[in-house]
């Protein structure tokens, strides 16, 4: 037999086979009636086209294997969104910085959107989060009442969702963050009773269809009931304010002190911006640095007004305090962790208890703005002073 390597040559007595060298691997040549090839080189190469197929499933199973673990451990980075309700608020946009530096620190990314100061708009930036692929709304509602169509699409795609400061009414969601609002209410009237035991008081409350506005004046009124009953403290005006708003508190004093004349002791505002609108009205009548005056946020605005004795004292909410704890909640809602011990009360919305976390307030006063303030690095003395 001959075997040419460029093209197989096989001649067996007087018959010619052509065939090609790979074709020798498959075929049967010690079945073939004219051959002479030794049974041993058909052997050989069974033996070796097994070991093959062997080693070529090994390989293949190998490729598998790699590409299923890489595809499992490729896992997409959590997102949060954080909704705040607009720019008037500046305490909502630096505990919203808190909250976004904290979840970068924990490896999230987050997604920050203002309201606007629109209801509607507030919604549909909450819609485009939840397009974006977020794992969690943190909302701080412009509107408690009107923003829960947002939730109840946030949870049919099942995305939780945080009430952060302010009550979501009417919808079920996973957690409210909060301060305590009836401690609020007790600082207010603390320092009111101490500077003003007695005479004219103007209460200005919040937003009416804010569970915080109307939760600080219930709590407000409970506490000056007694002294209303003992004729200590005549309360000449009290009202809401929509939106906590700046301009629409400087009108309704502006109203006061038009209808009941500049004998007013205390003005209890819900917020510094609305004691910020007070303060303009009082310029006008020259009654700056007469009247006791509370607000809440310590907005820097206030603080210098403080120091500048055009307001008694401000409510303070820690804002890093408040930004990496709620940042932190939020991830371990999202991790489906049990955060029943950081759960410290329950809030009734209208349709069901939501489980709630109160961080307590602390009230600022000229005498402890550099402890409060300055210590823990809020604010520098050069902010306060330019």
């Amino acid at each position: 037999m001959v075997i040419n390597h460029q093209k197989s040559l096989i001649i067996v007595q007087s018959n010619t086979i052509n065939i090609a060298p790979s074709e020798l691997f498959f075929l049967n040549l010690t079945h073939h009636p004219y051959t002479s090839l030794n049974q041993n080189l058909y052997t050989h190469n069974q033996q070796l086209m097994k070991r093959f197929l062997a080693f070529s499933q090994k390989i293949l199973l190998l490729v598998i294997t790699i590409l299923v673990l890489a595809g499992c451990g490729k896992k997409e980075k959590i997102k949060i969104g954080y909704l705040y309700p607009s720019e008037q608020f500046p305490r909502f946009i630096k505990e919203g910085n808190f909250i976004t530096e904290r979840l970068r620190q924990l490896g999230v990314e987050p997604i920050v959107m203002s309201g606007e100061d629109n209801d509607a708009i507030q919604i549909q930036n909450g819609i485009k989060m939840l397009d974006k692929g977020v794992d969690m709304l943190i909302i701080a509602a412009l509107n408690g009442a009107t923003i829960a169509p947002l939730v109840r699409e946030a949870h049919s795609r099942g995305v939780p969702v945080m009430a952060y400061n302010r009550l979501i009414s009417n919808v079920e969601y996973d957690v409210f963050f909060t301060g305590n609002n009836e401690e609020i209410g007790r600082i207010f009237c603390d320092i009111a009773l101490t500077r003003k035991p007695t005479g004219n008081y103007v209460i200005l409350a919040g937003d009416r269809f804010d569970r915080n506005g109307v939760e600080l004046k219930a709590a407000i009124d409970t506490i000056l009931a007694p002294h209303v009953a003992k004729g200590d403290i005549n309360i000449i005006y009290e009202s809401y304010i929509e939106n906590w708003n700046r301009e629409i508190a400087a009108k309704e004093i502006d109203q006061v002190i038009s209808s009941f004349g500049t004998d007013i002791d205390v003005i209890l505002a819900g917020s510094d911006p609305m004691a910020d609108g007070v303060i303009e009205t009082l310029d006008k009548y020259g009654m700056t640095g007469k009247v006791v005056l509370l607000g809440q946020d310590a907005d820097i605005y206030a603080v210098k007004h403080i120091l500048n004795d055009k307001q008694t004292a401000t409510v303070y909410h820690p804002y890093k305090t408040l930004g990496y704890k709620a940042a932190e909640l939020a991830v371990d809602i999202v991790n489906k962790k049990n955060i029943k011990s950081q759960i410290n009360a329950t809030t009734f919305n209208g349709l069901v208890d939501i489980p709630t976390v109160q961080v307590k307030s602390v009230v600022i006063t000229k005498e402890n703005v550099e402890k409060e303030l300055i210590e823990v690095g809020e604010y520098s003395w050069d902010q306060l002073n330019d």
